[in-house]
């Protein structure tokens, strides 16, 4: 039988986070054009709500990450 639990993307990033540093790895860095990449998913959930890519852009500044409308526009394939 398969396991049914499910667990967060908070609880996952913790513990990746937890085990690089059990084994003395240094912490992973990406670029702003990686981190759209990244959140395509979450990017076109808010296109579809009607967020423009200037708001996307101040959303990623309150998390101190320097994402312009032309990265997001580039990289985050656009609302379905």
């Amino acid at each position: 039988m398969a396991d049914d639990k499910t667990y967060t993307p908070a609880q996952v990033a913790i513990a990746a986070r937890e085990l690089r540093e059990a084994a003395g790895a240094e912490e992973k860095r990406f670029t702003a054009a990686q981190v759209i990449a990244m959140l395509s998913d979450e990017i076109r959930m808010l296109r579809e709500r009607g967020f423009t890519d200037e708001r996307i852009a101040d959303l990623f500044t309150g998390f101190d990450i320097d994402a312009t409308t032309a990265q997001i526009a580039h990289h985050a394939p656009p609302a379905l």
